[in-house]
């Protein structure tokens, strides 16, 4: 596969206000019996206009609870659920977040179904990728899994995206932010996709159009939040976060920032911070690594201060970032498979002195030249 170039996306991709309307179509058109699969705050959202939506289409849509983390048991116990009277579904839509998002991948994998995703948030880049992610019931990531081919559909309803927590929507600007760097990072080490080929052109402009939305339209599109209204700047970021964000990291692959994702888990009080802002904390370590410049260095703190993404471990909510919380996050960060597409390779004290120096830099010391 060195020699071969490969490409992949979801099927199909709608996004704007009143979006979720078309779902009765789009499942009539993959099959007969849909499933909702979603926790119970999403299905208040979603299952009124989608099973409305149905109903005009012919069908039935059933509804299975998301009720906790992403675990084979709990996958089981759906599909247990789903297939209780006999006939299983062959439609699952699956609605919410990251966890309402990766659950109906799981149960549409187990059932055999086809896929359509409703994201209720652009929190992360899931929504358009065959990948989702098992974890236990402590929250530490189990195995990462890919499904036999990215989703049907994705439907991505703006009027319900613009009421979502703003620090979902900061989550997604960090887990999106990432996609050139890594990007780069991984074409420069000539380093294969997430299906199994080599960048092509396209998914290193994706990545160049993720980047550039993001800087010019993240500041206005957060304002929407304010008003509860879509604005253009808005729609932007949202295709930013959810379509080119998705489809840039799986075309070009992932290198550190994805990477220390493995190892923040290991310090005390980040359990509870969103992934998105993981990442955007590993993107920065990721640059101190790379020899980036003081001035590059503080007008990418300055961009993350103006969304309100972290810089440093305490925002990250680390109490102390001492040495041996940094040590036990460096260790971690060495069992990624990501590492590799990097321009060097590295060992868990090079982490060590990276998370220093960030932490120095946003106390407010100089990086040297």
């Amino acid at each position: 596969m060195h020699a071969i170039r490969a490409f992949g996306s979801a099927h199909r991709y709608f996004q704007g206000p009143g979006a979720l309307g078309l779902v009765g179509e789009l499942a009539a058109g993959l099959g007969k019996r849909p499933l909702l699969v979603a926790d119970g705050i999403v299905r208040d959202l979603v299952f009124p206009l989608a099973s409305q939506s149905c109903t005009e289409h012919g069908l039935n849509l059933q509804w299975v609870e998301v009720h906790r983390e992403v675990t084979r048991p709990m996958v089981r116990e759906l599909v247990s659920q789903a297939t209780r009277n006999g006939e299983a579904p062959d439609v699952v839509l699956a609605a919410g977040g990251g966890k309402g998002v990766d659950t109906g991948k799981a149960v549409a994998q187990e059932l055999g179904a086809r896929l359509v995703v409703l994201p209720t948030s652009p929190s992360n880049d899931g929504p358009c990728s065959r990948m989702f992610v098992y974890y236990d019931d402590q929250h530490r990531m189990v195995s990462v899994e890919r499904m036999a081919r990215n989703p049907d559909a994705v439907v991505v309803d703006t009027s319900l995206l613009v009421q979502a927590p703003r620090s979902l929507l900061v989550s997604g600007i960090g887990d999106a932010l990432c996609k050139l760097y890594e990007g780069n990072q991984a074409r420069g080490a000539n380093g294969l996709n997430l299906f199994g080929g080599r960048n092509t052109i396209a998914a290193e402009q994706l990545c160049q159009a993720c980047d550039r939305v993001i800087r010019e339209d993240a500041v206005a599109g957060l304002a929407a939040l304010d008003t509860g209204a879509s604005n253009e700047a808005f729609e932007r970021l949202t295709e930013a976060l959810v379509l080119l964000s998705g489809l840039a990291f799986e075309n070009s692959g992932l290198s550190l920032a994805h990477s220390l994702t493995r190892g923040l888990p290991m310090a005390g009080g980040t359990a509870s911070t969103l992934h998105g802002f993981h990442v955007g904390y590993g993107l920065l370590v990721q640059f101190i690594l790379e020899e980036r410049s003081p001035s590059f260095m503080r007008e990418q703190l300055a961009f993350y201060r103006s969304v309100g993404l972290p810089v440093n471990l305490r925002g990250l909510g680390v109490a102390t970032p001492g040495i041996e919380v940094i040590r036990r996050i460096a260790d971690g960060t060495m069992q990624a498979p990501h590492l590799r597409h990097f321009q060097r390779p590295l060992q868990a004290g090079d982490f060590v002195d990276a998370m220093q120096r960030l932490e120095t830099f946003t106390a407010g010391s100089s990086l040297s030249e």
